[in-house]
């Protein structure tokens, strides 16, 4: 049987990423450093072949990408592969949030699938749209080796929706660092985790 590989790869480092600003959606771009993070990811996984791209939109992914596969490399966007939009929190540091919804914050750090942020997606469409797309990203390459360049809420998404009891249960136990790998292997629709946050 053939095997067909996921490579998980969230994005480098923002200035938003190191100061603790939660930008979900809103389009930032890599700082020196995220640049410097993608380029030594390059060199460590020189030998990773992939036959598609997969990215989110945001410039934060899709430099990563570039980075990571080189300037000619073909990648394909897709927004469903873009991190949450985090509605009124967006563009708001994380003890700002916590000063100013202390209860949506605390219910959002042990309920995330039920949180209504004011303003922001629905947890339920967020899941449901990154796990959709990659599934049927990893249906329609059989045997094929995937990349898919996105943001670490949409892969904590994926690694608790393949690996735990429930991505509500399992979000929380995956720390998706900056321009990190995780690779995911199916043998037929049996997911295997081969590699996480592999740098």
């Amino acid at each position: 049987m053939n095997t067909t590989k996921l490579y998980l790869i969230r994005h480098g480092e923002t200035e938003q990423n190191k100061s603790g600003v939660l930008m979900g959606s809103t389009d930032t771009p890599l700082n020196d450093h995220g640049r410097l993070q993608a380029q030594t990811l390059r060199e460590r996984i020189n030998a990773l072949e992939v036959d598609s791209i997969f990215s989110s939109p945001l410039s934060r992914a899709v430099e990563t990408a570039a980075l990571v596969f080189g300037d000619q490399a073909r990648i394909v966007t897709d927004s469903s592969l873009q991190e949450f939009h985090f509605g009124e929190w967006e563009g708001m540091h994380f003890s700002t949030i916590a000063k100013e919804y202390p209860e949506i914050w605390q219910m959002w750090l042990t309920d995330w699938e039920k949180t209504r942020i004011p303003g922001a997606e629905a947890f339920a469409a967020f899941k449901y749209r990154v796990i959709s797309v990659v599934e049927e990203i990893v249906r329609t390459h059989p045997g094929k080796r995937v990349a898919v360049v996105s943001h670490g809420g949409c892969i904590r998404s994926l690694l608790a929706h393949f690996f735990c009891e429930s991505v509500a249960k399992g979000y929380w136990k995956f720390k998706v660092d900056n321009a990190t790998l995780s690779e995911v292997e199916f043998m037929g629709e049996l997911p295997i985790l081969i590699r996480f946050n592999y740098r």
